[in-house]
Formats: C-alpha cells, structure tokens, sequence
C-alpha cells in the first residue's frame, strides 16, 4: 500500500517527503521507492513543499565574496580593487563581516617592511578585532584621538594592529579636533607628534573608513558641536574621510575646520601607493562614490547592499584633482 492510500492528506506528504529528501539525504528514487510514489510525484512534492512554504532555505554565506559584483563595482568606479561580500544581521555585524574581509586582505598582501596607515572609525575597529597576524610592519595612527570608546579610539586600533604584527606602533597621543588652528599648528610641532605626522609620507598602504553627511551616517559628524556640524552641511559636505570633507562632486571642502584637525590631509592620502576604504549598508552609497570622485582611495572593501546602491547611481562626473576647489 502507497503511502497516499494511508489517507494521509497532501500536506503530510510533502513534509514526509521533505524530510526524507532535505534532512535525512535520501535520493528521489529511494524516496519513490519507499512511499510507493512516481518520481515526477515526488519532484512535484518536492516543489509544492518549497512554494507553500513548507520547506524554505537558508544559505549562510555572510562574509563570502561575490567576484562578479566585485568587478562591476571596481569597474564602476574606477578603482584599483574593489572586494564585496555577502552580509546579514545588524550594522555591527556586517561591520564585522567587512572587517573580517578586510582583515584576510590585508594578511595576504601586505609584506615585511610596509607601513600600515590607519584612521579612525568603528569599521577600522572591527577589521582590528578581526586581524590574526601580520609581516613585521610599522603601524601608523592617521588620525588624533576622538570620543570616549576605548574599543574604537585609533590609540587602540594601531596597539592591536601592532601586537598582530609585532613591528612598531606610532600613535598619536592627541585630540582628533581642537578649538583653533593655532593650538592644533602648536600640537603638530611637539616632538612626539610631529615624529608620526612626519611618518604620513612613508605610509604604503592605509586603511580608511567612510562616514556619510548625507544620509547621516558618521561618527565624526556626531562628535562636532552643532556650529562645525552646521557650516560642513552648507559647504555640501557628502562624505569624510580622515577628517578630509569632500562634497558630492568629489571636492574636498570645509578647510577651515580641517585646519583645526590632527589627521593626514587629503594631499597625503592622494600620494599613498594603496588606500583601502572599508564601509557598508546602502546608507553610505553616495559618500563611497563621493570619496572615489575625490580620487581618495584606491580600494573599496564592501558589502552587496552598498554595492548594489552604488551600481545604482552613474558615476558620470569627471575626476576631481585633491584640492580642487
């Protein structure tokens, strides 16, 4: 007797032949076999099972690369190398997801005696947190100290980069942000400080992330007091980058309150052989492409959600030369 002659209703039979196929591994054939079914009856079980809803599938490729996404976005935008992969759950997941990507690309490629330039921002963090080891190299902070976070202070981010690696860490023991450009002029004078900022030259490859003004989506933009916050807006500020301010367009604006910053300026980041920028969540969309019209980076490490939002937009402006006004 089939098992459809046991009055079982369709439902039961599409879970029983579900089980069989999906959990226990057994052929169609075996299957057919055993319940006394057709193989075409089988299939079509099979295939009810997945439209009812009775049976759905998860694939749990978070962290995986898509190659082919990769190279459209690269083409896209003209870069060096783009790397994006698959993400899931909340922002602080894919940032790990991207930080872990980030965290095997620089293992791989990076070789003894480069210098490692790292800014400050909650992604740069998470690639921190994911490094495992790297070649003897030298680590150095490209941004002053912000916020409160001990997890997410570039002073952080450069101590466990360095113990990953066992070279030399540069940090800078300073404030991100002072109240006038000649206190920050005077700070950039004193020995330990300008010993790092005179290391900004020799960087080999950096590693950034991207903040966006508009959607708001950066930390620096909630650490400035509101009238910062208010004259950056109305330059047209896009994205950051390091404390470099650059509108839609690409250019590099707010000058001013650059002055005022101790990071790497956007000529210095310009001249470094490798810029890696690593950013998520199609929030960030239009700061990514404002950043790679800036000629900024030279590398892009992403996930799809950003990536498909970039792909989104035409990248049909012409390159902006840093510090073109």
């Amino acid at each position: 007797m089939s098992i459809e002659d046991q009055g079982i209703d369709e439902r039961e039979l599409m879970a029983a032949v579900a089980r069989r196929f999906y959990i226990e591994d057994r052929s169609k054939v075996e299957i057919a076999t055993e319940l006394k079914l057709s193989r075409f009856k089988v299939a079509r079980l099979l295939d009810q099972a997945r439209s009812s809803g009775l049976v759905t599938i998860t694939l749990d490729d978070a962290g995986l690369p898509d190659r082919e996404l990769s190279e459209r976005l690269r083409r896209h935008l003209d870069l060096t190398e783009c790397l994006v992969v698959e993400s899931a759950g909340d922002e602080a997941d894919v940032r790990r997801q991207i930080g872990a990507a980030a965290a095997t690309l620089l293992a791989s490629s990076l070789h003894e005696g480069d210098v490692l330039g790292l800014a400050w921002g909650r992604t740069t963090a998470a690639m921190t947190a994911e490094l495992k080891s790297l070649p003897k190299i030298s680590i150095v902070q490209l941004t002053g100290t912000v916020g409160g976070d001990l997890a997410e202070s570039p002073v952080e981010i450069v101590r466990q980069a360095s113990q990953r690696a066992g070279g030399t860490a540069k940090p800078i023991f300073a404030p991100f942000l002072l109240d006038d450009p000649v206190t920050t002029a005077a700070l950039r004078r004193q020995a330990d400080v300008a010993e790092v900022m005179d290391m900004f030259g020799s960087v080999t490859v950096a590693v950034v992330a991207v903040g966006s003004w508009d959607p708001p989506a950066s930390r620096l933009r909630e650490a400035l007091s509101d009238v910062d916050r208010r004259s950056m807006e109305d330059q047209g500020t896009q994205a950051e980058v390091a404390a470099i301010f650059i509108d839609r367009d690409g250019r590099v604006v707010g000058q001013q309150l650059t002055d005022r910053c101790l990071s790497i300026n956007a000529t210095q980041l310009a001249a470094i052989p490798r810029v890696i920028a690593v950013a998520g969540g199609r929030a960030k969309a239009r700061a990514v492409l404002a950043v790679a019209r800036a000629r900024l980076i030279t590398s892009l490490i992403t996930d799809r959600a950003l990536a498909e939002a970039v792909l989104d937009i035409p990248y049909d402006t012409e390159p902006i030369e840093v510090g073109e006004p």
